[in-house]
């Protein structure tokens, strides 16, 4: 079996502005990967993600700064080095409440994760 391993340099990313404080850069997507998806967004005050549902699991890394994730009805706040589990089809948001640019990294075991997400507001 041949090995295509990438080892991307996450201190060189290329980010795209995805909404007002939020910027974004996929790191393995369909482009480049079978079965995984992983994107790193920084995150300034006051931005995030609005409600929305995925298809599959996702797990949230704080890599750096903190967020607020509501998670169906649940408000948490994760910091940096925590990480939480977001089920299949649960209603969630996410953001950033500090000063502090929040850097995170983002998690699906399907390699296209988006396709399917619907934003609720």
């Amino acid at each position: 079996m041949e090995n295509n391993s990438k080892i991307p340099d996450i201190k060189n990313l290329q980010y795209k502005l995805k909404r007002e404080g939020y910027y974004w850069s996929d790191v393995f997507d369909h482009t480049n990967s079978k079965e995984t998806f992983l994107s790193i967004h920084k995150i300034q005050k006051n931005s995030g993600a609005p409600l929305h549902i995925h298809e599959n699991e996702e797990i949230i890394f704080v890599i750096k700064g903190s967020i607020e994730a509501k998670i169906g009805r649940k408000l948490i706040n994760v910091k940096k080095g925590q990480m939480v589990l977001i089920p299949q089809k649960t209603k969630h948001s996410l953001k950033n409440l500090k000063k502090e640019e929040a850097k995170i990294a983002i998690i699906f075991a399907t390699n296209n994760p988006f396709s399917k997400t619907k934003y609720l507001k």
